[in-house]
Formats: C-alpha cells, sequence, structure tokens
C-alpha cells in the first residue's frame, strides 16, 4: 500500500528579508506544513492547501525539495510505504493562524534561527529539507554547508561529568513505587539525563520528574523483543502518552538472526511511527546474541526504520556492552544516530571507555557509584 503526502518550507520578504515560517506540533516539535493526499489532487496540490489549512498562508511553489520515504506497519498488520513531497513555498496572502486541532502554533524565523531550531527541536528527516530550502534562499548554515549535519548529540570529553550522559535505570520486576520515587529523587540530586522504567511506572516518574530537565525513558518489548509488532507499537505509544519522551525498544532478536529483514524494519519502524515523533526511538540490538554482520545489519535497518538511537543491550541477555561494540556500531550508522552503551557499566572507569568509544549514552542502575568514582556490585544493569 502507498500513501503520499505533501508540504513546504514557507517564506516570505518582509522589509527586504526573508523569514522561514515553522510548526510548532502537539508534541512540542517544530516542524512542516504537510498532510495527506485528497482524492483528485495533485502532489503540489496538496502541499498547498495543507500550508493553507495548517497555517492559514496561501503560496506559490518556487521548486521541489527532498521526498522523504519510509514504510511502516499499521494496527491491522498492512505494510504501508510513506513519501512525503516537499517544496520551496513563497507566501502570498493570508495571515498566520495555527491549526489549533492538529498544532500548537507557527510563526516566522529569520533563515538563521530557523535553522537553529530545526537542529535543537525538530525532527531528523527534516534537516535536510530545510537545508535545502535555506541553500536555494541564499542561506547556507555553517553546519550544513557541505551537507553532512554534525552530530545531534553531545560529545563527552575527559574530565567532564558524566551525569549528564546517564539514563538512571531500574527494571526490576520486583521493582514499588518508592523504589522509583528514590530513583527520580536520585535523578534530580546527581542530574542525570533520565530515568528508564517499564512502561507501568512511567507516569509516576513524570510526576515526580515534572518541571524539570529529567526525562523519562521507557523499554518497549523488553527484554525479548519476540511479542506481537502492533503490541509493541500500542506499548510505545501509551508510554508516551503516559510521559516518556524516549522509547528503548527490543528489536526482533529471532527474525533479525533469520535474516527476515524486512520484517525486522517493519517492526521498528511502526514502533518509531506510533510515537509520531513525540519520543527518540532506541533499537536494542542485544549484541551478544549477533555476529558482527547482523550488529552492522541492524544498525542499518534501524536507522532506515527512522530509530535515533541503536543500544547494545538489555542487561538480561547474553553479553553486555563492549568498546568493540560500541565503535562497530558508531561506525555503522550516520552521525543523525547516537548509540547508547547498556549492559554491564558499573563503573566510573567503563563508562568513560565508552564514551570514548563513541557512545552517545550510558544505560546503567550504577550511576550513583560511576559518578561518585567507585564501582557497584556485580549483577547490577
Amino acid at each position: 500500500m502507498k500513501e503520499i503526502s505533501a508540504g513546504g518550507v514557507v517564506y516570505r520578504n518582509r522589509n527586504g528579508k526573508v523569514e522561514v515560517q515553522l510548526i510548532e506540533d502537539r508534541f512540542g516539535k517544530m516542524t512542516l506544513a504537510k498532510g495527506k493526499m485528497e482524492q483528485g489532487e495533485t502532489i503540489e496540490e496538496t502541499a498547498l492547501r495543507e500550508i493553507r489549512e495548517e497555517t492559514g498562508i496561501v503560496g506559490a511553489i518556487r521548486g521541489p525539495l527532498s521526498v522523504i520515504r519510509y514504510q511502516y506497519e499499521t494496527a491491522d498488520r498492512v505494510t504501508v510505504q510513506k513519501e512525503v513531497h516537499y517544496y520551496l513555498v513563497e507566501a502570498s496572502e493570508g495571515a498566520l493562524q495555527a491549526q489549533v486541532e492538529e498544532i500548537k502554533g507557527v510563526a516566522w524565523y529569520a533563515p538563521e534561527e530557523s535553522w537553529r531550531l530545526q537542529r535543537s527541536g525538530g525532527y531528523d528527516n527534516n534537516d535536510e529539507v530545510l537545508r535545502q530550502a535555506l541553500q536555494k534562499l541564499g542561506y547556507a548554515p555553517a553546519d550544513a554547508a557541505d551537507g553532512a549535519p554534525a552530530s545531534r548529540f553531545p560529545i563527552w570529553t575527559p574530565g567532564q561529568s558524566v551525569a549528564s550522559f546517564i539514563d538512571h535505570t531500574l527494571l526490576k520486576a520486583e521493582a514499588r513505587a518508592a523504589d522509583f520515587v528514590k530513583l527520580c529523587e536520585e535523578a534530580l540530586a546527581h542530574r542525570f539525563f533520565s530515568v528508564c522504567v517499564n512502561g507501568r511506572w512511567v507516569r509516576l516518574c513524570r510526576e515526580q520528574l515534572s518541571g524539570t530537565d529529567v526525562k523519562v525513558c521507557a523499554v518497549v518489548g523488553f527484554p525479548l523483543g519476540a511479542g506481537a509488532t502492533r503490541a509493541k507499537a500500542f506499548e510505545a505509544a501509551a508510554a508516551v502518552e503516559d510521559g516518556a519522551s524516549e522509547i528503548d525498544m527490543v528489536i526482533a532478536i529471532g527474525k533479525l538472526l533469520d535474516r527476515d529483514f524486512d520484517s525486522v524494519q517493519r517492526d521498528i519502524a511502526s514502533v518509531v511511527q506510533a510515537v509520531q515523533g513525540g519520543a527518540l526511538v532506541k533499537v536494542i540490538l542485544e549484541t551478544g546474541a549477533l555476529t558482527d554482520e547482523l550488529k552492522q545489519e541492524a544498525c542499518r535497518l534501524s536507522e532506515a526504520a527512522g530509530a535515533d538511537f541503536v543500544k547494545t543491550s538489555t542487561g538480561f541477555g547474553p553479553g553486555g556492552a563492549t568498546e568493540a561494540d560500541i565503535r562497530l556500531m558508531r561506525a555503522s550508522v550516520s552521525s543523525r544516530l547516537g548509540v547508547k552503551a547498556s549492559g554491564g557499566v558499573r563503573d566510573t572507569e567503563t563508562a568513560a571507555k565508552m564514551l570514548l568509544a563513541g557512545a552517545s549514552r550510558i544505560g546503567t542502575s550504577s550511576g550513583i557509584a560511576i559518578i561518585g568514582g567507585g564501582a557497584a556490585a556485580s549483577g547490577t544493569y
């Protein structure tokens, strides 16, 4: 099944200066106007209609931009081949008016500011679209001039605290409400990046962390990755609704070992689609069960499916994070993706080695020991 959508980068000339339109969607992310093609429309007509309906602006197409392609699986297991066509559109009339049912707001920005907002709070697959539009308008952001965007995630340097790189983790089945309250208190006290929990505890953690910078990460399909794709998608969407801003999903390990790569990619893409950009998606590979060839293939499939990170291990399977695997995974994905080291990272020295090898994040239940310069007991995540 094929599904076509269209939209555009809208600009205007005001007092001799160019301004670019960006939308803030209902998840608080910066994005571009777009929507599905209706019967009898051309792709160009769809783009202009969606811009008008979502933002109140009537415009004229000045040229084509990128076409974004990906696939996802619906709840009734239909595979959809999705195409989104983007155009450079000059505003001709109308006043900004957000379609409140779909988006929070819409505004005009200077080209440099639009790029900064896209890079810091936009969807990754819009980077190339906006870059092309800005170049056509005569602007070339410094980190986009060569067509290769800089890494999205901070890079650790020796001497820097590792706290902001840690997902403070509690995934034990027997953990109780008081344990998660304590987890959140520790994350706040030590300024960890997030807490990582099972879906049952997302809402409690979000309530504990409301108004803070500490995020909530939820695991999906954990720890086996063997659940139905539609169940994973539902679980991810429910976690985002409860307040998760990151999803750590377990790849379909058996399907990967069977080399059923199309099925693996659809599984990941369905979770990416289910969260609708409301959360980053990390794909747990369970590297201890894979050959290097399959680790590389899993990285490729994760990126093709639209994921944001690849992650080593659940901590419940064979083996854990290794420097060699971090280097291999870092080399197997573009700078658009992060790499998360998890499983057996229990002391400061190991955490530093993982970060120097190319990890963007550390998943561990030993965060306090790590930042304190000690080592946690064996058997912890």
